[in-house]
């Protein structure tokens, strides 16, 4: 079944073709889909299927999706990959666990995440040959994380333990390599990783919080912050070295790119808003994130050439959904966003005793003709 709606986009007539839905016992994804009449258009699927505990939380460059989902009965959520098929398998839990996820996975297929073993929390890499392995901790930590996994296989996490939380890289020919702190600072945690072994977080200082760049030749840098801010964090960061997150002050949370050659910037917040956060960046510049408008926070794309954009429109709006936050992009300019059904007038009189769960959203863009 196909419906469509005409809408008014940039003073043109737009057709907005949402797909029925199918019932298939073999479903994964909810099939919904709309295109948003965005600058480029995107095709928006629900990968959220009416499953509460399906939660997808990065993409790699081929479209492969992982984060967690529940197994059957009461069992707690498991890390999870979603193949092009989309088909969900399991990642499996280490011995004596109840709980895992992913935070990553490489074009390669390897995945990174965290999983219990009933009396600690330790970071792991999946391979298809290997499946679940541990990836060892920084000396005399117990509890770890692993954020993100390269092309080499190379993997950032950070430990904790009496030292407090610290960032290291871990290869599998090597010892894991403690990145340390800025100056002054007691403890760091890792946000991304690319190809050339930069990683981007966040670390304690003399100064405060700040926005960091661990470098491949082992030295940490302070990105600084906006100015008048106070502190800053750092989310993603590229092929090229550009850095994306946000820095915090008097007048809230602001996004940011920081580049090589330009230093940081601020990307912007939506009309009517008062905070923005940078989550992700792909290797063409484009950025992702959240930005307050009036009373809601809004799923925006920044591009250079565009600036910030809400990636809310008529589309979404006649579908009902509001896009809330979009925290990871591909190469192939895919989006992963959270989201909510949003009714407008529409809203019923008595409100639930709790708010509904995120749903989560596959932004596609539309090929140009």
């Amino acid at each position: 079944m196909t419906t469509q709606f005409a809408v008014s986009s940039a003073g043109r007539s737009k057709w907005i073709s949402i797909l029925g839905v199918v019932v298939s016992t073999a479903a994964v994804f909810g099939p919904i889909r709309v295109i948003l009449s965005q600058s480029p258009e995107y095709i928006v699927t629900e990968l959220t299927g009416g499953d509460a505990t399906q939660v997808p939380t990065k993409l790699n460059n081929l479209g492969d999706i992982v984060g967690r989902k529940a197994g059957g009965g009461d069992a707690a959520p498991r890390a999870t990959l979603w193949g092009r098929s989309r088909s969900a398998k399991h990642l499996g839990v280490f011995p004596g666990g109840d709980y895992s996820s992913a935070t990553g996975i490489n074009d390669a297929g390897e995945i990174v995440g965290v999983s219990n073993t009933g009396t600690a929390i330790l970071p792991f890499v999946w391979t298809k040959k290997g499946g679940l392995g541990r990836v060892p901790l920084l000396a005399g930590d117990s509890c770890g994380q692993a954020i993100a996994i390269n092309k080499n296989g190379h993997v950032v996490c950070y430990s904790s333990g009496p030292n407090g939380s610290r960032v290291f890289l871990w290869t599998r020919k090597t010892d894991p390599q403690n990145l340390g702190p800025l100056p002054g600072g007691d403890y760091s945690r890792a946000r991304d990783l690319n190809d050339s072994d930069e990683v981007a977080g966040v670390s304690g200082s003399s100064h405060g919080e700040r926005a960091v760049l661990w470098t491949n030749s082992g030295t940490v840098r302070d990105l600084g912050t906006l100015p008048g801010d106070s502190s800053s964090e750092a989310m993603a960061i590229n092929s090229a070295g550009d850095v994306v997150g946000y820095s915090k002050g008097p007048s809230g949370m602001r996004a940011f790119i920081w580049t090589k050659g330009g230093g940081m910037e601020e990307l912007g917040i939506l009309p009517g808003g008062t905070s923005s956060r940078a989550l992700a960046i792909n290797d063409s510049g484009a950025v992702v994130g959240t930005s307050t408008t009036g009373a809601e926070d809004h799923a925006f794309v920044w591009q250079k050439q565009t600036g910030i954009v809400d990636l809310n429109d008529e589309g979404s709006a006649a579908l009902g959904i509001m896009l809330v936050e979009a925290h990871a992009i591909n190469r192939k300019g895919e989006i992963l966003a959270m989201g909510k059904m949003d009714h407008g007038d529409m809203a019923p009189a008595h409100q639930p005793c709790a708010p509904a769960p995120p749903l989560s959203f596959l932004l596609t863009p539309v090929a140009a003709p």
